[in-house]
């Protein structure tokens, strides 16, 4: 069965006019005594009995369904082959029906199969079962053999024309959307451009669907459902000469000829983001998906197709970044795109190049302010550029799928530092930052017990971070692997708590050690009662679980007594020091060791 994608199906048909006629004819040796010969043989047999016959022999009777219809007319056509007065009308009707069968779904070998049953049909209606046979019986049918040769291969040109329409559609056509795909887009961009008269526009408009994973997971049928019926709802706000062209998955692009004003290209961008996303909360509400279009025109922003493609995509880079559904291009736009993607090679390479750093904040014991860990924090030395905030590096490793590989090293490095710590005499613990995906990773505690063993460690010098929505999203959480994490010695904190899902369950259920309380709450507790009393009921949750409590973000030593008298565990801050290297913490250590072990509390 063929299936051709609409829209794009060209019509190959052969003209037949009377010198293709003739040559046809004089190919297989049709000449006048051929023709006579049919002739004569027409009025031996009607062209009904024929029909019969071949309807007969492929049982394609009345109230057929599908392509059988098409097959019928083509096989009743065929037997008028003895009415035939060897004009082109004829054939070109015989060519006709042939391409409706074909385009409908006919296997290519069926006119063969036809033109051999009408054949020996023919020669059953001549011979009968008699044994002894007449020449002009036998002229009649080498007649008709040669017209039925001539006929097998006029429709076999016919059915070859198309397959190769078929595959020039496949090259350039979207085979399920039906419309022009990547390339056949990139060569209509540019024979529109190179056709563009002085003072004409001409719009370019990329659209993007960033999916949820309810659209991840369905069939492959339903989500070529999904596409084709996007696809439709954005044909129909388009105008008849715009060409709407399939570049991915999830992206089109639309080509705007014969613009009266740029403003006309925002207007289009703003009408398909709506257009999609009416089509989805009307048709497909379980779908969740972002819609964003960017959008540029010739020859002010570009006059030749790539430029112009790179100035609609930075737009549609700074519509994601804005949360805006649809930008158009601009040169500020162009050099945040250009910032950001020579940021995240840069991250990249330095990641590879282990260009990164630990730096250790330290963690005190209240009230005493003894020094009892570090947490380890990421550092970034950009020779000589400015430095890079820790989560900006950690959204661009996210995107970029490296985060694995970051965690790796950051755990192999705090094996190092704390086995440097530990010849240096300070035995403390050190806090590492885990995401959601390194608990999907089977091998991670298998890793981490192995990394440890080559730095003589122990395990139990470790701690690990996860933040509350790692540990409960329903994708992040691996409790098989926070368990085995436990066995192996190594303890678990949440992070950032309070931030979060906050769900007393999740503490019953999951199995961590401590509770760090994200600075925002620790910060305002001398501000107001609200938020002191907050913290509060956190730290009594925390200890009713049987959870010691880790404050972050402690600047003041007002802070610190509240969190005293709260009876929090442990603390960090400026007040005590900032994020150090390794050996500036070993000298701030032994210059304070003595301090922070005498020092009477507050």
């Amino acid at each position: 069965m063929n299936t051709p994608a609409p829209h794009l199906v060209r019509s190959p048909c052969p003209v037949i006019d009377e010198d293709a006629l003739a040559r046809l004819l004089l190919r297989y040796g049709i000449g006048q005594g051929e023709q006579a010969a049919v002739r004569a043989f027409g009025r031996i047999i009607s062209a009904a009995e024929l029909a019969d016959a071949l309807l007969s022999r492929f049982d394609l009777g009345e109230g057929r369904l599908g392509v059988e219809p098409s097959l019928r007319a083509f096989c009743v056509e065929l037997a008028r082959i003895t009415e035939w007065d060897f004009t082109p009308p004829w054939p070109a009707r015989i060519v006709e029906l042939w391409s409706e069968c074909y385009l409908g779904g006919a296997v290519a070998e069926f006119p063969f199969v036809a033109i051999e049953a009408l054949l020996a049909s023919c020669q059953q209606h001549l011979f009968s079962d008699r044994a002894m046979v007449h020449r002009l019986e036998l002229d009649i049918l080498t007649a008709l053999v040669r017209l039925g040769w001539c006929l097998g291969g006029l429709l076999s040109d016919v059915s070859i024309d198309h397959e190769h329409a078929f595959r020039l559609d496949a090259e350039d056509g979207d085979a399920v959307l039906g419309i022009p795909n990547r390339r056949r887009f990139l060569s209509l961009l540019a024979e529109r451009l190179s056709g563009l008269a002085d003072g004409q526009t001409l719009g370019l408009l990329v659209l993007d669907i960033e999916w949820g994973r309810s659209v991840d997971v369905l069939g492959m049928d339903e989500r070529d459902h999904l596409r084709l019926a996007l696809s439709d709802a954005m044909r129909a706000v388009l105008r008849p000469n715009d060409i709407l062209c399939a570049l991915g998955e999830d992206q089109w692009a639309v080509i705007l000829p014969e613009l009266l004003h740029s403003a006309q290209v925002s207007l289009a961008g703003s009408k398909l983001v709506d257009a999609c996303e009416v089509l989805r909360s009307n048709n497909f509400p379980g779908q969740r998906g972002r819609f964003h279009a960017g959008g540029a025109w010739a020859p002010e922003h570009a006059n030749d197709p790539l430029g112009l493609i790179q100035a609609a995509r930075s737009a549609l880079i700074a519509a994601k970044t804005s949360g805006k559904a649809f930008e158009h291009y601009s040169a500020d736009s162009a050099a945040c795109g250009h910032c950001d993607a020579g940021f995240e090679s840069e991250v990249a390479r330095a990641l590879e190049a282990r260009q990164f750093q630990l730096f250790l904040q330290p963690q005190v014991e209240l009230p005493s302010r003894r020094l009892v860990g570090a947490e380890a924090l990421l550092r970034w030395n950009r020779d000589g550029k400015k430095s890079a905030s820790p989560p900006d590096i950690l959204q661009v490793l996210e995107r970029i799928g490296l985060m694995g590989e970051l965690s790796r090293w950051v755990i192999q490095q705090a094996a190092q530092v704390l086995s440097t710590l530990a010849d240096a005499g300070c035995d403390v613990a050190i806090s590492v930052n885990l995401v959601a995906d390194d608990l999907k990773d089977p091998e991670l505690p298998l890793f981490i017990r192995q990394t440890c063993e080559t730095w003589r460690v122990p395990v139990s010098r470790m701690c690990f971070e996860l933040t509350e929505g790692g540990l409960v999203s329903r994708d992040g959480m691996s409790v098989s692997n926070l368990e085995a994490l436990r066995v192996g010695g190594g303890r678990l904190a949440l992070d950032d708590f309070g931030t979060g899902y906050s769900s007393m369950d999740y503490l019953r259920r999951l199995p961590v050690d401590e509770l760090k309380l994200d600075k925002s709450f620790v910060e305002r507790i001398t501000l107001t009662e609200n938020d002191r009393s907050i913290v509060e009921l956190m730290v009594r949750i925390a200890h009713t679980f049987g959870l010691d409590v880790v404050a972050e973000g402690v600047e003041d030593v007002a802070t610190e007594t509240v969190l005293r008298e709260m009876g929090c565990d442990r603390a960090q801050g400026y007040l005590y020091a900032p994020a150090m290297s390794v050996e500036q913490f070993i000298v701030w250590w032994v210059s304070r060791q003595d301090v922070l072990l005498s020092a009477p509390a507050p």
